[in-house]
């Protein structure tokens, strides 16, 4: 066990999760100082995941040179630049300084997420991984549930969301002080990398949809329900920062629970029973109470980081080039969800726009399905990926 580079990956995720998950509690307050629409405010997102996906698309060709250490290093370095434009942003009411944090945070978002997995697989004994894995995510629930209380300590000192992302894009540098004596890997050679390239399109493209999906759902859920629960519930802002707040309890404590026991069910099995319960959770908030939406954070807490353990159980030695090619189909999703999410808003208002939940968990389960009866056939003709 390499406890530097798991300790490499958890810090790094840590940093991000408190500038990505600081967009929603902070997303009505932009809106409003920048007097800006839903519509144009949503390039807050959109513009972040296109970057993403452009750095994605690239990764095959960046992360063999660089390396998994030395790339969540500049990952943290372009978080660290788009907490202090943010800051700037609020400061000189600029929106070209709003685009241009987004184009940094999509830099090091992209970055970030490849990496801290790659740094888990390489950091983790074949026991302890699935369990690291969603301690690994249990961190990104644990700061996105701590984001918003970051934020109303500061407003409560008399600060606001320009200080918010000020201190976080502090601690993504400080990160990089603490972990400074982290070693870096030894480089694959090219024989290496490119066999371990080598895996079927239509795989890529099943595999990736389902992680692409799933993630698009919960983000979608988890940067848009203040939003949605005071525009269509008449829930004050307050209230709906505890409502967020509990998502966010939720989905920590499901993925903390999976880091300290390992549950002796097939990883497929476990994910599809996530998108199922989260159906029936997502229609009991939509339809009943609320409370179910904040819910849907358990339910949906252990499906990524059961999914990451299914593809490197799966694709093995192929798991780093898995991850790219999973990470620039999540960046798709998340574009063309949080343009989507714009648009309908716009058109139709936050409650049918909220739809795109489901939507989107369905999709999911249904390429999980898709996929095991590729394996399945796969496995009787005794071929591999």
């Amino acid at each position: 066990m390499n406890w530097r580079l798991i300790s490499l990956a958890y810090l790094s995720l840590f940093a991000l999760s408190l500038l990505d998950n600081g967009r929603s509690p902070t997303y009505n307050a932009i809106l409003k100082d920048l007097s800006l629409g839903p519509a144009k405010g949503s390039y807050i997102f959109s513009i972040a995941s296109f970057i993403s996906l452009i750095v994605n698309l690239t990764a095959i060709k960046w992360l063999p040179k660089l390396g998994p250490v030395v790339s969540t290093r500049i990952a943290l370095s372009l978080m660290g630049v788009s907490g202090l434009s943010m800051y700037f942003t609020g400061v000189w009411v600029s929106y070209t300084f709003l685009i241009i944090s987004s184009i940094f945070l999509g830099l090091g978002l992209a970055i970030c997420t490849i990496t801290m997995n790659v740094l888990v697989i390489n950091g983790a004994t074949l026991s302890a991984r699935k369990r690291l894995f969603s301690g690994l995510h249990a961190i990104y629930g644990f700061s996105s549930l701590l984001a918003p209380f970051i934020l109303s300590f500061l407003i409560k000192l008399g600060g606001d969301w320009k200080g918010y992302f000020l201190l976080s894009g502090l601690i993504a540098f400080f990160v990089i002080i603490l972990t400074s004596k982290t070693k870096t890997l030894p480089p694959k050679s090219e024989e290496e990398v490119k066999s371990n390239q080598d895996v079927a399109l239509k795989y890529r493209v099943v595999f990736g949809l389902q992680l692409g999906s799933y993630v698009a759902s919960e983000i979608a859920l988890s940067t848009r329900l203040p939003y949605y629960l005071n525009h269509t519930q008449g829930i004050d802002e307050v209230s709906a920062g505890y409502y967020l707040s509990l998502f966010f309890l939720a989905l920590c404590a499901g993925r903390l629970l999976f880091s300290l026991k390992n549950f002796n069910f097939k990883n497929e099995h476990l994910i599809a029973f996530s998108h199922i319960t989260t159906l029936i959770s997502f229609f009991l908030g939509y339809f009943i109470h609320p409370l179910f939406l904040s819910l849907c954070g358990l339910t949906m807490s252990y499906a990524f980081p059961m999914a990451m353990d299914y593809l490197v159980e799966v694709f093995q030695r192929k798991s780093d080039y898995m991850i790219t090619s999973v990470m620039t189909w999540i960046g798709v999703m998340l574009a063309l969800m949080h343009f989507l999410f714009g648009q309908i808003n716009e058109v139709f208002g936050a409650k049918i726009a909220l739809l795109i939940c489901p939507a989107l968990t369905i999709t999911s389960l249904m390429s999980l399905i898709i996929f095991n009866l590729q394996k399945r056939k796969l496995n009787e003709s005794s071929g591999h990926f």
